[in-house]
């Protein structure tokens, strides 16, 4: 039986309910890894992952399931189900208008998984280690900031106005690290929600206190979500494309280096990723302790 998975309280979900009969069953390390492993190699087939990324998604998806139960796996697969939806959706506008700024596609790596599900994995084992609602919490926002971040950067590039700089509120070419948009914030909050409701509902009883919990969740991961705009606008590197007048993500364009024009050398959109997802994992583990 596994000790892990039954750490968090049993709560009266569904999730709940299969964490009492799965994790009892003498075989469930290996189903449970055989599930992963059918996840990874369909979001392989599917593109929706380089084979980096799917090893990096069975590593992650296999270790918070088997800490924190299903709760873990259904929040992560909202999240992972609403980004390749929304993908799709976005795809022929995204690739004509991001194509020559963005460094990365929407075949995700292994940095891009480890970047918006690594604080994850880190706090499902830090509640196996030590359970607690703060560690939970901050699970259930580093969740929340990736699916906000995703449904910006998604819906957001579908907007028909143009979006701004977070820092100065001049335009900005679609697609751009630091641009926003109505219609991207208003998505990212929604994200953000989709994920502290999925959360609540699969981890806690409804009550007043669990709600707050919630609703730190949103706050944290739609925080987190507004400062990778303003890491994005500030440090992230970017480089000037003489050829196409653009600034961009991409070091070498055209068989050749371009030059810094803003930001760190090292500080790519993955480690912006990374670091907004710890910032809102923390606010909102801070705001959780202050609750109670």
């Amino acid at each position: 039986m596994n000790s892990f998975a039954n750490l968090v309280p049993p709560s009266g979900s569904f999730a709940s309910f299969l964490n009492g009969w799965f994790f009892s069953l003498g075989g469930a390390f290996w189903i449970l890894a055989l599930v992963m492993v059918c996840i990874a190699l369909v979001s392989y087939l599917t593109k929706q992952l380089t084979i980096g990324g799917a090893l990096s998604s069975l590593l992650v998806g296999f270790g918070t399931t088997w800490v924190l139960g299903f709760g873990a796996l259904f929040s992560l697969m909202l999240f992972f189900i609403a980004a390749g939806v929304l993908g799709v959706i976005g795809r022929g506008r995204k690739a004509k208008e991001t194509s020559k700024i963005q460094k990365k596609g929407g075949c995700r790596d292994s940095m891009q998984v480890f970047a918006n599900g690594g604080m994850a994995l880190l706090c499902a084992l830090l509640y196996a280690l030590s359970p607690s609602m703060i560690t939970l919490v901050m699970f259930g926002t580093a969740i929340a900031e990736a699916a906000s971040d995703t449904f910006a950067g998604e819906v957001g590039i579908l907007s028909k106005s143009k979006p701004v700089s977070i820092i100065t509120g001049k335009p900005m070419a679609p697609g751009l690290s630091g641009a926003v948009s109505t219609l991207g914030s208003v998505a990212g909050l929604l994200g953000s929600f989709l994920v502290a409701l999925c959360w609540l509902g699969n981890f806690l009883p409804l009550s007043g206190k669990n709600i707050a919990y919630a609703s730190v969740i949103t706050l944290g991961g739609f925080a987190g979500c507004l400062f990778d705009s303003i890491l994005g606008a500030t440090v992230q590197a970017h480089y000037f494309d003489e050829k196409s007048d653009l600034l961009t993500e991409h070091r070498y364009l055209h068989g050749k280096q371009l030059p810094l024009a803003r930001g760190i050398h090292w500080v790519d959109n993955d480690m912006v990723n990374l670091i907004s997802n710890i910032f809102g994992a923390i606010l909102s583990g801070a705001l959780a302790l202050v609750i109670g």
